[in-house]
């Protein structure tokens, strides 16, 4: 591969790591986590999910596994969503 070429694409994957994550606490208490914008993972949410997303319960797939925990994550920036509700 081209030296020169390789440059360009190292320093646009590093500046994508170091912006790429962030963690946030809302009002209500619940804590967010975001990596990259693809994959944002809500704690203690309990909210519904929008509209536009393909909405899925966690305990649907996997099956009752006892106390629910208000998580909620998206995919793909908010094209698919998992709750734990």
């Amino acid at each position: 591969m081209n030296k020169k070429a390789l440059l360009p694409l190292a320093l646009i994957v590093l500046a994508a790591g170091f912006t790429g994550c962030a963690h946030q606490t809302t009002r209500t208490g619940s804590k967010s986590n975001y990596v990259f914008g693809l994959v944002e993972v809500e704690r203690g949410a309990y909210q519904p999910a929008a509209i536009s997303t393909v909405d899925t319960n966690v305990n649907e797939l996997v099956g009752n596994a006892g106390k629910v925990s208000g998580t909620q994550t998206k995919i793909l920036w908010g094209a698919f969503t998992f709750n734990d509700y």
